[in-house]
């Protein structure tokens, strides 16, 4: 028994049985996905499991036999055992998929929204699929041997693996082929090769060192009208996790948007967003590039939206309440919260988003009048932990589910959560319009414009939260709302005509249209600018400049 443990306990044996650890205990939605692909039953099926596993476990012994090396093997093997259990968790309980956009949203994920992902149903995922087996490999060291016999293990291995994969590939490739091509879903749910192909192709896109910015939009300019005018206002609302769907403006029966049906604003109930994360969809809809285009290399280190609305004279403001801007706002003004706001609206839990109406106020008060963009990022709906968005006079639908397992409420409960932070976000973008309108507005002739980054899944089709590959997102992550309102005063300056605007609302628009829109709302032009892509450029009546 000992000497069999002693000759388990030597590198190549450890990795070929962490990497048979990780095949059984961390791939079950793949397991189960691909038992659905493959005969469209699901039903258990022992050879196909089988061989499926082999080929699995020969894929990831080969490639870790090669990543490890002397000292750094227990120290890798640890770090991808718990990356492992984190990314077979969040499969198995919430439906993500893990691809580089994902992956992405992760390394960029701030330390108060990783808080709201901790749980106990997260710490028993940690000890049962990471547990054993990092006591297996720290209990004593592992074996040592010459470096020669080491290199041969090595490769007596990896030949083991090869052989596998050519046994697996010369009795079934027609099946393999065929299962892989035509059902791509599944390297998102296949564990650890997700997270680090996702990793891989992230981190390819980050920058090394220095960014250069290239500019874009140098002829920018402002366009006026002709006669007496007061400073122009854009108010840009930047959405958190909001879908279109949950609206009651977008045909919702329960009355979750109930403030801002009694506003004379202009509902869009047809806008698709650029992405399904944070990570994707801020710096692709400040970009100026369309979803087909967009380019997130080109993005980073390339000006933006904020950047040319600035080099066109008007002064760019941005007010954070979310977990970052996402390098869109790194060339303008970012407004510091005073402490006495900050005392008023947040707690340990996060900030809530009426911070943002107190913050617009406080602008405006300290400020003196001239043109302005203030962008306005909120915390707005975003998962798991949706009670700490929204005060309790909101919990209007129940029950609700107040913690962050979803999978252990009900369909009703999580759906309840979620539809009381779009109350919530109703009431907020509500209180910003008539702030607008009344006496602190009153030196500008302001426009107001809310759209969500991306929208969120409560349960349908099995998936929670957002982030899927775009071309397998469901409705809920894709689906987004988007409301405008123009103040007297800025109809008559720009002038837009709200009967046409209204009479486009419901044409398919889509992310592509904000940057362009935001431009003519502005009032600026630039060679950056097409008017094909600005929703409101058929409603605006020329000006001169």
């Amino acid at each position: 028994m000992n000497r069999m443990i002693t000759i388990l306990r030597q590198p190549a044996w450890s990795i070929a049985l962490v990497a048979a650890w990780l095949t059984v205990f961390a791939n079950r939605t793949f397991f189960t996905e691909a038992l659905q692909a493959h005969d469209g039953s699901g039903s258990v099926q022992p050879l196909f499991l089988l061989s499926t596993g082999l080929l699995l476990w020969a894929v990831l012994n080969l490639v870790l036999q090669w990543l490890s090396w002397g000292p750094l093997t227990r120290p890798l093997l640890s770090l991808l055992l718990i990356v492992s259990a984190l990314t077979a968790h969040f499969v198995d309980h919430f439906g993500v998929r893990i691809d580089a956009d994902m992956m992405r949203n992760v390394l960029e994920t701030d330390v108060r929204e990783t808080l709201d992902l901790l749980s106990l149903s997260l710490l028993g995922s940690l000890l049962l699929i990471a547990g054993p087996p990092l006591l297996w490999l720290w209990w004593r060291p592992l074996g040592t041997m010459a470096w020669w016999r080491r290199q041969r293990q090595r490769v007596l291995a990896s030949l083991a693996s090869v052989l596998v994969i050519l046994a697996v590939a010369a009795s079934s490739y027609a099946d393999y082929a065929s299962l892989f091509r035509n059902h791509r879903e599944l390297r998102h749910v296949m564990v650890p090769q997700n997270a680090l192909g996702g990793l891989r192709k992230a981190l390819s896109h980050q920058a090394i060192g220095p960014v250069i910015v290239q500019p874009y939009g140098e002829d920018a300019h402002r366009v006026f009208t002709t006669g007496a005018r007061r400073p122009r206002l854009l108010v840009m609302v930047l959405g958190e996790t909001a879908r279109a769907e949950s609206f009651s403006l977008n045909g919702n029966p329960r009355p979750v948007t109930p403030e801002l049906a009694k506003r004379a604003i202009i509902n869009f109930p047809q806008i698709s967003s650029c992405g399904t994360a944070t990570a994707v969809s801020v710096p692709c809809l400040f970009s100026g590039m369309t979803r087909d285009d967009y380019d997130p290399d080109l993005a980073a280190r390339r000006e933006g939206l904020l950047d040319i609305l600035q080099r066109a004279g008007l002064a760019v403001s941005w007010v954070e309440n979310s977990s970052g801007c996402k390098g869109v706002c790194d060339r303008v003004e970012r407004v510091d919260i005073p402490a006495a706001i900050r005392t008023r609206w947040c707690t340990d839990d996060g900030c809530l988003d009426e911070l943002l109406v107190d913050m617009l106020a406080d602008q405006l008060r300290r400020k003196p009048a001239r043109d302005r963009v203030i962008v306005l990022h909120q915390q707005g709906s975003h998962g798991p932990a949706y009670g700490h968005r929204y005060p309790p006079a909101f919990r209007r639908f129940t029950p609700t589910c107040d913690t962050s397992e979803l999978s252990q409420c009900s369909p009703e409960a999580v759906r309840n959560s979620y539809e009381n932070t779009i109350a919530y976000t109703d009431h907020v973008l509500a209180r910003l319009t008539d702030l607008l309108a009344g006496p602190a507005g009153a030196g500008y002739d302001s426009s107001f414009l809310y759209v969500s980054d991306h929208g969120e899944s409560t349960g349908e089709h099995g998936l929670y939260l957002h982030g899927a590959p775009y071309v397998l997102a469901p409705s809920q992550q894709t689906h987004v709302p988007m409301v405008m309102w123009l103040s007297p005063g800025f109809r008559a300056a720009a002038p837009v005509a709200s009967w046409c605007l209204s009479a486009v609302k419901d044409q398919t628009w889509s992310h592509d249209n904000v940057f362009h829109t935001v431009l003519g709302l502005a009032g600026v032009k630039t060679r950056a600018y097409m008017p094909s892509l600005d929703i409101g450029a058929q409603c605006r009546q020329p000006s001169v400049g």
